[in-house]
């Protein structure tokens, strides 16, 4: 068998990941949950709503409780339509967060599940080129 064929890397886009298990930040019941699960788990992906980020909070900011190896997927969490996950999208990137990032349309802010159709819709200021997204 050849490498190529044995390879099991994930890739999304051109970034690889030997870990198909991607995790999140939501539903934890304490921050200093996320490393410890991360590292048991060997999760190198986890996604965190950028409506949680906050840089001005220092220890009380969501990302200071990540390990720094591990890839940070930002996500439009608590969108409750395709225009407004566009708008965070695009806030995103001006924020320095690229353009890998999760889209999702939530309506059931209870159990956090999204709306897949809402999802799907591509809104009519969707900038195609301008970023990068997998719907997962």
């Amino acid at each position: 068998m050849s490498t190529k064929e044995t390879d099991d890397t994930l890739y999304f886009g051109d970034v690889p990941f030997t870990s198909r298990l991607l995790t999140g930040t939501g539903k934890f019941a304490s921050r200093d949950i996320i490393a410890p699960m991360l590292e048991a788990s060997g999760s190198e992906l986890i996604t965190v709503a950028l409506r949680r980020v906050d840089p001005n909070a220092k220890e009380k900011d969501i990302l200071q409780y990540i390990p720094k190896l591990v890839r940070i997927l930002p996500n439009t969490s608590g969108a409750r339509t395709a225009e407004e996950a566009v708008r965070i999208a695009r806030i995103a990137r001006e924020a320095g967060c690229g353009d890998f990032i999760k889209i999702e349309v939530i309506t059931d802010m209870k159990y956090l599940l999204p709306d897949n159709a809402g999802t799907l819709k591509p809104p009519r200021s969707w900038p195609r080129k301008a970023l990068s997204s997998c719907p997962i």
